[in-house]
C-alpha cells in the first residue's frame, strides 16, 4: 500500500507543516494559562518544535537524513503514561495535569501516524525517514511523560499497571 508520498521533499513539507502545528499549539496553551509554569513549560515545547522544524528546513542532502534517521532501530523509552489515560479538551482554566495530558496525547498520535506511514510506504527511503520521524516523537512524548510522572506519579488510581 502505497503513503501516498513520492519524494523526501513531499515528506519534509508534511513534517514542517506538523512541527508548526505543533508550535502553534503548545503557543496557544501558553497564551492561555495564568499559571507562570504551565507558560514556562508550554514555552519549552514551542522551542522545542522550533529546534525539530529548523533540522527539517536544513536537512540538506544525504548527512541531514542521515542524522535524521541515525539510530532509528535503537529503542527510545516509552513510559506509556498517555496511552492510560482519558483524552482531555482543551479549555483556558485548564489544570497544568490535563494540559500535560493534551500534549503527551498529541505527541503520541504524531508518533503513531509517522509509524504508521513508515509501513505504508513502499519506498524503502521514504519508509525509513517516517521511522525517524517518529522516533523524533516518540522522544517528545517521552519528555511530557517525565515531567508528568516527576509531577503526579506513574498513574492514575485505577489505571492499568505501567
Amino acid at each position: 500500500m502505497e503513503s501516498g508520498f513520492k519524494s523526501f521533499a513531499e515528506v519534509i513539507e508534511f513534517a514542517l507543516e506538523r512541527e508548526e502545528e505543533a508550535c502553534e499549539f503548545y503557543d496557544g496553551l501558553a497564551e492561555k494559562t495564568e499559571d507562570p509554569l504551565m507558560r514556562m513549560i508550554f514555552r519549552d515545547f514551542v522551542g522545542e518544535e522550533k529546534r525539530h522544524k529548523h533540522r527539517l528546513e536544513n536537512i540538506g542532502g544525504e548527512t541531514g537524513v542521515m542524522r535524521l534517521i541515525k539510530g532509528v532501530a535503537d529503542p527510545v523509552r516509552n513510559l506509556q503514561i498517555a496511552e492510560t489515560l482519558e483524552d482531555v479538551k482543551v479549555s483556558p482554566g485548564m489544570s497544568f495535569r490535563d494540559a500535560l495530558v493534551v500534549a503527551m496525547k498529541r505527541e503520541e498520535k504524531s508518533y503513531r501516524l509517522y509509524s504508521l506511514l513508515a509501513e505504508l510506504s513502499d519506498d524503502d527511503h521514504l519508509s525509513l525517514l517516517f521511522a525517524g520521524l517518529a522516533r523524533e516523537e516518540l522522544g517528545h512524548k517521552l519528555r511530557i511523560e517525565e515531567v508528568y510522572q516527576d509531577l503526579y506519579g506513574k498513574r492514575e488510581a485505577g489505571s492499568p499497571s505501567l
